[in-house]
């Protein structure tokens, strides 16, 4: 499970999408919010694809990986380029599922 967000990370994400994520705090997904979900996409580089390795392949099918690594010394520069990465993945897969459910 993920770690709070620290001011920095706040402060970078209310400038740049203008959300406030001071409140937000992460959360375990459990198995059964595994196999209801329609997609499970996982934003980090340090995550064990083992956790994912259930022997239902219904979950595999799922399962996106992104493998952004987490800013550990609170470097604004680098906590802005991340952010702006995740969104740009956030908008590509956005237009891909439209795209999908249009066809």
């Amino acid at each position: 499970m993920g770690e709070d967000s620290d001011e920095v990370q706040r402060k970078v994400a209310k400038s740049l999408l203008g959300i406030n994520i001071a409140k937000r705090k992460p959360l375990p997904l459990t198995f059964q919010e595994m196999r209801d979900s329609d997609l499970i996409v996982v934003v980090a580089n340090d995550i064990p694809k083992i956790i994912f390795n259930y022997p239902l392949p219904s979950i595999r099918k799922k399962l996106i990986i992104w493998k952004i690594k987490d800013e550990q010394n609170r470097n604004e520069a680098n906590i802005r380029k991340i952010v702006l990465t995740i969104k740009r993945k956030i908008d590509d897969l956005t237009k891909k599922l439209q795209n999908k459910n249009d066809n």
